[in-house]
C-alpha cells in the first residue's frame, strides 16, 4: 500500500497547543513513516518595531526564533523519523500556505489559538486562513492535550 502522508507540516507559534500539534503530527508521520518539517513564522521586523516601540536587530530575532524552534523540536523527537526545522518571516497564515505549496507538502496539522469569538470575528482566525488557502488537507487540533 502506497503511503498517503510523505511530508506533513507543522506550524510551531510556541504555545502549549502548538505542542500538543506537534507530538500529533509527529506521531502522525511515525505511523506513516513520513518527513515532518516544523515551522515557525516570525513577525517581520517592520511588525516587531511597531509592537515594541523600539528598534530590534534582525538576527538577533533570527537567532531567537531559530533557537526555541530547534529546541521545541530537540525536545518532541526521538530521532525516528527526519524533522526539518524551517525559520520563515511574514503573516503567518500566508507563509504557512507558501512553504506547504513550495514543498509540496502532503498534510499540515496545527492547534487552533484558543480565542473568544469576539477576537476572531474582530481579528479572524489564521487556522481558517490557512483552511481556505492550503491546497492539501489542513488537521486542526482544537483543545486536545497529549
Amino acid at each position: 500500500m502506497k503511503s498517503r502522508f510523505k511530508k506533513i507540516l507543522c506550524p510551531i507559534d510556541f504555545t502549549e497547543d502548538s505542542f500538543a500539534a506537534f507530538r500529533a503530527a509527529y506521531t502522525l508521520a511515525l505511523c506513516f513513516s513520513a518527513h515532518l518539517i516544523a515551522v515557525h513564522v516570525m513577525p517581520s521586523m517592520q511588525q516587531l518595531k511597531m509592537q515594541q516601540n523600539r528598534p530590534v536587530h534582525h538576527r538577533i530575532a533570527e537567532s531567537f526564533f531559530t533557537e526555541q524552534l530547534d529546541l521545541a523540536v530537540q525536545q518532541s523527537t526521538n530521532g525516528s523519523i527526519p524533522v526539518e526545522s524551517i525559520l520563515l518571516e511574514g503573516y503567518a497564515a500566508d507563509e504557512i500556505v507558501r512553504v506547504a505549496d513550495n514543498l509540496k507538502v502532503d498534510a499540515i496539522v496545527m492547534a487552533e489559538a484558543k480565542r473568544d469569538e469576539w477576537e476572531k470575528l474582530r481579528d479572524g482566525s489564521m487556522t481558517e486562513e490557512v483552511m481556505g488557502q492550503a491546497s492539501c488537507p489542513v488537521f486542526v487540533l482544537r483543545n486536545v492535550e497529549l
